[in-house]
C-alpha cells in the first residue's frame, strides 16, 4: 500500500496533465498600454480588431515604464470548470474581467493556491476572459498563463504543494545542520552560510508565491523590494562564506578580495532597495539588483575554477556551483519554448532550485568534512606535539649530560694533575715554595681558561667585534697558541643578535677545540662582512682529525654545523691528519635568525 502511494506521488510531481482546452491560439495582446483604458473600453478595442498580437506562450514580457495592458483569452463552451492562471504573484497591478452573453463581471482569485488564479464556471456558451496588468516597476516580467479543469487543478496544488514543502523542508534541514556545525565548531565563517540559506528560504518562497500567500502582502513585498533584497542578502553571505571559510594561498588572495567586493556591492544594493521603498520607488531597482547579482554568480564561478586550479578547494565544489549557474542561463530567454513537452519545460523551470538544493548539500558536506579533517589534523598534531615535546625533553637531558661530562673531563684533565702534585708537595717535609707557586699559577691559568671558553657575554651588532677581540686576547695570555683576528667591511653591518651569538660561540667553541685537542700554535680567524651576507674562516695549523670522526669526538662542532645549516647557512670543514683544520662558514643576513 505504501509502494503504491509512493508511486502516485512521484507521477504527481513528474506529471504535468494537459488540459483539454488550449491556451495557445486563443490569446490574443492589445497593441497599446494605457492606464485609462476601461473593460468597456478593452471590449470595444477587441471587437474592432486591435487585440491582434498573438500570445505564443513567452516566458517574460518587457512592461518596464509601460502604463497597463489588456489581453484577451477565447474560451469555448465548457461542459466543466476551468480554472486560468498566472504563474507570478509579485504582479504590480492584476484583474480578471469575464464577459458573455452582454453579461460583464469582475473575477477575484482564489486565496487558496499561491499564484493568482481565477474560475471559470462551465457554460454552454463560449466567453471572453479579459487580462490587464501592469509592471512597470519591473525590467522583465515572467508572465506564464496555465488552465485546468478540476482534476489537473487538484493535481497542480499537490504537486505544488509536495514540491515547495520538499526543497523548503530540505534547506530548513541543512540550515538546522549548519546551525549544529557552528554551535559545535563556533566557526563564524559557517555563520555567514546560515544567513544565506535562511535568506535563501525566503526567496524561494516569495519567488514561489508562499510567502505572500501565508506571511506578507503582495504589496509589501513589492513595496520594498523584499525577493531582491533577499537574493542580495543571500549572495552577500554567500560571499562572505567563501571568503572567511577558504584557505587562500599568495596566488589566490586576490580572490578573496574580490568576495569583499561583492560582499560590499550586494550590501549597498539591499541598503537602496529598502531606502527606495520607503521614498516611493523612484528607482528601477530590480534591473541594478539583478545585474549585480548576474556579475556576482559569474565572477563567483570563475573564482571557483581558480580555487581548483590551485587546488584550493576541491573540483566537486567548482560542479556544484555550476549547476545553478547553468539552471539560471536555462531559464533566461525563449530557451524553455524550444520543448513542447510540459515535463521538460517544467524541470528546466526547477533546474535552478535542484541546482541550489545539491550546491547547499555538497557545501554542507564540505564544511563537515573540513571541521572533521581539521578534528583528526588536531589530534595528530596535538600528539606530533607530544612526541616531539618528549623528544626534545630527552634531546635536552642528552645535552645537559654532554656538557656535563665534557665538563667534568676538563675540570679533571686540567686539574687533577695540579691538585695530586699539589698533594704531594705539601706531605713533603721539605716544601718547595717555588714549585707550589708554579703548580698554583697553572693551576690558575688553565681555570682561567675554562672560564673564558664556557663564557658567552651578552652580544649585539655593536659590541660584537669588539667581543671577539677580547675573547682572542685572553686567550693568548692563557695559551701558548697565537691567535690572529682580521674583519673586512666597507660600513657598519647590522646583525642580528641570534647570528652574533652563534657566531662568537662558534669563535669561542673552535678556539678552545683548536687549542685543547689540536695542539695548535697558529690559529687565524677572519671575519667578512657584506650588506648580503656574513662569512667567518677559522684555520689553525693542529694535529688535524678524519671526518668521520666529528660525531663521535666533538659534540660542540656538530652543534654548530647543525644549527648553521638550519639557517640555511654553508657550513664546510677541511681536515688533514698532521695538517690542521680550516673552518668556513656563512650565512645570509637577508634570512631569519
Amino acid at each position: 500500500m505504501k509502494l503504491k502511494f509512493l508511486f502516485i506521488l512521484i507521477v504527481l510531481v513528474c506529471t504535468n496533465l494537459q488540459a483539454q482546452f488550449k491556451l495557445e491560439g486563443n490569446i490574443f495582446l492589445l497593441d497599446k498600454y494605457d492606464d485609462q483604458i476601461t473593460l468597456e473600453d478593452a471590449i470595444n478595442l477587441e471587437t474592432k480588431g486591435l487585440f491582434n498580437i498573438p500570445y505564443k506562450t513567452e516566458t517574460y514580457f518587457f512592461l518596464e515604464g509601460k502604463e497597463a495592458g489588456w489581453l484577451v483569452i477565447n474560451i469555448p463552451k465548457q461542459e466543466q470548470g476551468l480554472w486560468i492562471s498566472i504563474q507570478n504573484s509579485l504582479l504590480e497591478e492584476l484583474n480578471f474581467y469575464q464577459h458573455y452573453n452582454n453579461i460583464k463581471k469582475e473575477l477575484s482569485p482564489n486565496k487558496g493556491y499561491r499564484f493568482p488564479i481565477v474560475s471559470i464556471a462551465k457554460n454552454t456558451t463560449p466567453c471572453k476572459l479579459y487580462i490587464r496588468t501592469k509592471d512597470a516597476l519591473s525590467y522583465r516580467t515572467e508572465f506564464i498563463i496555465k488552465s485546468y479543469n478540476l482534476k489537473e487543478y487538484e493535481a497542480t496544488m499537490q504537486k505544488d504543494y509536495f514540491v515547495i514543502g520538499s526543497y523548503a523542508f530540505g534547506l530548513l534541514v541543512l540550515l538546522i545542520s549548519a546551525s549544529i556545525i557552528f554551535l559545535y565548531k563556533k566557526k563564524f565563517a559557517v555563520l555567514w552560510y546560515m544567513i544565506h540559506l535562511t535568506a535563501l528560504i525566503i526567496e524561494y518562497l516569495i519567488s514561489t508565491g508562499t510567502f505572500s500567500q501565508w506571511f506578507v502582502s503582495n504589496d509589501l513585498i513589492l513595496t520594498y523590494g523584499l525577493d531582491h533584497f533577499s537574493l542580495l542578502i543571500s549572495t552577500m553571505a554567500l560571499s562572505e562564506f567563501f571568503r572567511n571559510f577558504y584557505a587562500y594561498g599568495k596566488k589566490t588572495m586576490f580572490c578573496k578580495h574580490i568576495y569583499l567586493a561583492i560582499s560590499i556591492a550586494c550590501g549597498l544594493a539591499a541598503i537602496f532597495s529598502i531606502v527606495d521603498g520607503l521614498y516611493g520607488n523612484m528607482y528601477n531597482v530590480e534591473f541594478y539588483s539583478q545585474t549585480i547579482l548576474n556579475y556576482a554568480s559569474l565572477l563567483s564561478l570563475i573564482i571557483h575554477f581558480i580555487l581548483v586550479f590551485y587546488r584550493v578547494i576541491p573540483l566537486y565544489l567548482f560542479f556544484a556551483f555550476l549547476l545553478p549557474v547553468l539552471g539560471i542561463f536555462a531559464n533566461l530567454g525563449d530557451f524553455k519554448n524550444y520543448f513542447n513537452n510540459p515535463n521538460i519545460t517544467y524541470f528546466i523551470f526547477q533546474s535552478v532550485y535542484l541546482g541550489i538544493l545539491i550546491e547547499v548539500i555538497v557545501i554542507i558536506f564540505y564544511i563537515i568534512k573540513e571541521s572533521v579533517d581539521g578534528e583528526l589534523l588536531s589530534v595528530k598534531l596535538s600528539k606530533e606535539n607530544n612526541e616531539l615535546k618528549n623528544n626534545f625533553q630527552e634531546e635536552i637531558l642528552t645535552i645537559q649530560e654532554v656538557h656535563q661530562n665534557a665538563l667534568v673531563n676538563d675540570v679533571h684533565d686540567s686539574f687533577g694533575g695540579y691538585i695530586e702534585a699539589l698533594k704531594l708537595n705539601l706531605l713533603q717535609k721539605d716544601l718547595n715554595g717555588d714549585k707550589i707557586n708554579t703548580i698554583l699559577n697553572s693551576f690558575k691559568k688553565d681555570y682561567r681558561f675554562l672560564l673564558n671558553s664556557l663564557y658567552i657575554p651578552n652580544i649585539n651588532s655593536t659590541n660584537f667585534e669588539e667581543a671577539i677581540l677580547d675573547y682572542v686576547n685572553k686567550m693568548n695570555q692563557l695559551s701558548k697558541a697565537v691567535i690572529s683576528y682580521n674583519s673586512e667591511k666597507d660600513k657598519f653591518i647590522t646583525i642580528p643578535q641570534n647570528t652574533a651569538k652563534l657566531l662568537f660561540k662558534s669563535v669561542s667553541e673552535l678556539t678552545t677545540n683548536a687549542i685543547k685537542h689540536a695542539n695548535a700554535n697558529q690559529i687565524n680567524i677572519n671575519l667578512i662582512l657584506t650588506d648580503s651576507k656574513i662569512a667567518l674562516n677559522i684555520k689553525d695549523d693542529g694535529k688535524g682529525f678524519k671526518k668521520s670522526d666529528i660525531k663521535n669526538t666533538s659534540f660542540g662542532l656538530t652543534s654548530i654545523k647543525d644549527r648553521i645549516e638550519s639557517l640555511n647557512g654553508i657550513f664546510i670543514l677541511n681536515s688533514t691528519k698532521e695538517k690542521g683544520t680550516e673552518i668556513i662558514m656563512e650565512l645570509s643576513l637577508n634570512e631569519p635568525s
